[in-house]
């Protein structure tokens, strides 16, 4: 019988400090996987919203455009069923010195949404009278 304080350990398996480096390790990896993945999810989040935003003010623009006449003023409202999360507020002010000239202001804003989202366009109209 051989005493136990003499045999030879070292090919019999892992130790129990090279599993806790290597859960350590792998735990590590995790959590940088992890991270990456909430940035991707938020990124994809506001890319969604802008290139919505996008759209949303290019066609605001187009109805303003299309319209017989320019008043100066401040109005707002939504885009209905088709984005009901989305509202805009838009500015129209004649430009100082310029006759005929206006500048018109358009804000995108997302309701309900913990980031507190907006996207903003500006743009000058010529409207001679």
């Amino acid at each position: 019988m051989t005493n136990m304080w003499t045999r030879n350990f070292s090919s019999r398996g892992f130790t129990l400090l090279e599993i806790i480096i290597c859960l350590g390790l792998i735990a590590t990896a995790l959590l940088a996987v992890f991270r990456l993945q909430a940035q991707n999810l938020d990124l994809q989040s506001e890319s969604r919203f802008i290139t919505s935003a996008h759209h949303l003010s290019q066609e605001k623009f187009a109805r303003i455009r299309s319209g017989d006449t320019l008043l100066p003023g401040s109005s707002s409202g939504d885009f209905g069923d088709d984005f009901p999360q989305y509202g805009y507020k838009e500015e129209i002010m004649e430009v100082p010195g310029v006759e005929d000239l206006f500048k018109v202001r358009l804000r995108i804003e997302i309701a309900g949404d913990v980031a507190a989202r907006n996207y903003e366009m500006v743009t000058y109209l010529y409207r001679p009278r």
